[in-house]
């Protein structure tokens, strides 16, 4: 009688045969496999047999050209990533308390997030869960969802659009609007228009040299949004950052104009590298929101961690 998938227990996987499936998924042979988890080859294809014995299913192809992942495989690698950082995490808890901390949050973040909210957010946090150790990790909002979805970091807080948490993957995932972040338009200090004590029109900031973000990200279509509102064709960058620190940077240094969120911009004026301009926007702004995976092992504690962000984030 054929096997079937799952027709044989599965209490004999175990977390080598998950670490085995990631070497063979990165390495490509079995060769290579086997000097990465330091075992032989022979003991390489047996543990690989068993796993795909006990699952009913084959998770590799084997060739002349090494191994690669059945779709079957696939599915396998993926919950298996999963598995191994949440199995991480709950290693990483387990090892804070014995060491007398209470944990470890991991936590994804935008760089605009690390400069206001998250820092207002710590110290009742922390008051809330003393020495809990909180782990951040800085990127942009494509890479710290995969981040999230491998089981790397427990949360993201950043700038959504709202075609992305419309988004398939997105559907899966708990999502929280927390507010809408303001954006100002800034230009570098030296720069004629930064002088400009009056309002300056929509056709005037079209004419002027920019530093803008890509057109994918909310910001720039927002902008963009703004400018065919006021009857004016958007202006062409000069160049084109998706960091708010390199945007005020290049603002400040080829004497060009920026779109940058205004807590950002405010910090950067009071160090005399740009001025935020007057214009006719009137409200301006982009929704951060705050998501997590259902499966995440932080109950309680993401609980105190999401009270204390909505707190910051009333106070924005």
């Amino acid at each position: 009688m054929k096997q079937t998938p799952f027709s044989s227990p599965v209490s004999g996987v175990r977390l080598s045969h998950l670490q085995l499936c990631r070497a063979l998924a990165a390495s490509g042979t079995v060769h290579e496999a086997a000097r990465m988890l330091h075992r032989t080859q022979p003991a390489v294809t047996k543990m690989l047999q068993e796993l795909e014995a006990s699952l009913g299913v084959r998770l590799f192809e084997r060739g002349r050209l090494g191994t690669r992942p059945t779709p079957s495989g696939m599915a396998f690698l993926h919950r298996a990533e999963v598995m191994l950082n949440e199995w991480g995490i709950l290693r990483d808890e387990l090892q804070a308390i014995e060491k007398g901390e209470a944990g470890m949050l991991r936590v994804g973040a935008t760089p605009i997030m690390l400069l206001s909210l998250l820092p207002r957010a710590m110290g009742r946090f922390l008051e809330r869960r003393p020495g809990m150790v909180v782990r951040f990790r800085e990127g942009s909002i494509h890479d710290l969802l995969l981040a999230l979805d491998s089981g790397e970091v427990d949360c993201v807080v950043g700038r959504f659009s709202g075609e992305l948490l419309a988004s398939e993957p997105m559907r899966t995932l708990r999502v929280e609007r927390l507010y809408d972040e303001a954006l100002a338009i800034v230009a570098g200090a030296s720069l004629a228009l930064a002088r400009r004590r009056r309002q300056i029109g929509w056709q005037e900031l079209a004419d002027a040299r920019w530093v803008l973000p890509p057109p994918e990200l909310v910001t720039r279509q927002l902008l963009n949004t703004e400018f065919i509102r006021g009857g004016v064709t958007p202006p062409r960058p000069l160049m084109e950052s998706s960091s708010f620190t390199s945007s005020l940077a290049l603002a400040h240094e080829l004497e060009t104009l920026a779109l940058v969120p205004l807590d950002a911009a405010r910090l950067a004026e009071r160090h005399g590298l740009v001025r935020v301009l007057r214009t006719p926007m009137s409200s301006f702004s982009a929704p951060i929101s705050i998501v997590q995976r259902p499966s995440s092992l932080q109950g309680e504690v993401y609980g105190d961690f999401l009270a204390a962000v909505r707190a910051a984030a009333g106070q924005v």
